[in-house]
């Protein structure tokens, strides 16, 4: 009898694992962020709702946004922002200045505007300590590998970022913040689709 029993178990567990995977949601970003902080090494993977997307009807259609999220604890996040970028190969400046792209034309952006903040939430409230990019020749951003059909872009940074607030509110938000060696991956973003009317 235990010998029955066995076997029907092991034909559930296989019934199970065939059966057809849930969507994933397309609204969130799967992300993988190595890299030293300050000199300390860090390794972090989450999945960030909106997190990271591609604009099709701007510039060479692969201008691209994204938030590289460090999640420091339960009640504290640490977000480089990554303010539009095109998404092909290549080597770009990261720049504290903002960057204006206009629809339905060919632009030919070198840089990518780059910021940090801290988010924390003590209690009920939602404080933020935000950083400014100090820029000098530590500063490097590069993409080394977009692919649209699979939704994942993948690329190495490094920047250096000093606090804009006097006052310190989240635990880990020190005064200046060095990223090196820092390599991301980012998979399941949002690419938008482009509708052409007929003439």
């Amino acid at each position: 009898m235990k010998r029955y029993g066995y076997l029907l178990i092991l034909m559930l567990s296989c019934l199970l694992s065939c059966e057809k995977q849930p969507p994933m949601d397309p609204r969130m970003t799967n992300e993988f962020i190595t890299g030293e902080i300050n000199g300390v090494p860090f390794k972090s993977g989450i999945a960030v709702e909106m997190g990271g997307f591609v604009k099709q009807d701007w510039c060479d259609k692969n201008v691209a946004a994204m938030m590289l999220v460090k999640k420091n604890t339960e009640e504290e996040y640490q977000i480089i922002l990554l303010n539009y970028f095109h998404a092909k190969p290549g080597n770009y400046v990261p720049t504290d200045s903002s960057m204006r792209h206009q629809r339905t034309s060919i632009c030919a952006w070198d840089s990518v505007n780059i910021s940090l903040y801290f988010k924390s939430y003590p209690g009920d409230d939602v404080t933020m300590d935000n950083y400014r990019l100090l820029e000098g020749p530590w500063n490097y951003f590069k993409i080394l590998y977009y692919d649209p059909d699979k939704k994942e872009i993948q690329g190495q940074f490094g920047a250096k970022f000093v606090r804009i607030n006097k006052r310190q509110r989240a635990k880990e938000a020190v005064d200046t913040i060095t990223y090196t060696n820092g390599k991301f991956i980012v998979s399941n973003m949002y690419v938008q689709e482009v509708f052409t009317e007929p003439r």
